[in-house]
């Protein structure tokens, strides 16, 4: 019977810590997504650190190539002709979406409701808030204010990588789940001024996944330049 009591003490003792932990994470989620100027800033750094990253890639490869060619000249722009890699015409229109997806989703979730930014969203519009399809202009207006990045990123990112099978679909599966942030945050929109965090946590994990998945060859890249 000792034995027993052992037991199930030793269980309730790990449910405990199991819930705390699950606590824990989401309060620390839920203290990440809710400070907005945060949020912005962090994505807004691994952004631009993606295009620095990509910048150092490009120039250390020039010089490792320069140095192999014993008093050579060879000029950046023959070597990115000759660097370019044609990832294929499925992989690329993917891409396009993904990235215009990316800056929707990025407004969707901070600019949509009043949650994050209360003095800087949707609802302080009502021409646009109050018509039929209000929630769809406000995207549509972010998907061609990014749209020519958005056109110009996965070329200019992807083109100078070895990318792997998995990478691609790693790519790839960010369309769906920038399409779930921002089903997720038009929830939000609808339910408002009703909040809930399970949704906005989920919307915040399936965006910022996202960049990191689209951003990480040039990371990847870095990262081995430097090991």
């Amino acid at each position: 019977m000792s034995d027993l009591n052992e037991t199930v003490a030793t269980v309730q003792a790990v449910d405990i810590s199991s819930g705390l932990a699950s606590e824990g994470l989401s309060s620390f989620l839920a203290g990440i997504y809710s400070n907005g100027l945060l949020g912005v800033g962090i994505f807004i750094a691994l952004l631009a650190g993606g295009v620095l990253l990509h910048r150092l890639n490009m120039d250390r490869t020039y010089r490792n190539v320069a140095a192999t060619t014993h008093g050579g000249e060879v000029s950046p722009e023959d070597l990115r002709e000759e660097m370019f890699t044609r990832q294929g015409s499925n992989f690329n229109s993917a891409a396009v979406a993904a990235w215009m997806l990316l800056f929707a989703a990025f407004a969707y979730f901070y600019f949509l409701t009043p949650e994050i930014f209360p003095g800087r969203n949707y609802y302080l519009v009502p021409t646009l808030s109050s018509g039929p399809l209000g929630f769809a202009a406000f995207g549509l207006f972010f998907l061609l204010l990014t749209g020519l990045a958005a056109a110009f990123i996965p070329k200019e990112l992807y083109g100078y990588y070895e990318l792997s099978r998995e990478t691609k679909v790693a790519i790839m599966l960010t369309v769906p789940a920038l399409a779930l942030s921002i089903a997720l945050s038009v929830q939000l929109g609808t339910i408002f001024p009703e909040l809930d965090p399970a949704a906005r946590g989920l919307a915040f994990l399936a965006l910022f996944g996202s960049e990191v998945a689209l951003l990480w060859p040039v990371y990847a890249e870095a990262l081995g330049g430097i090991r």
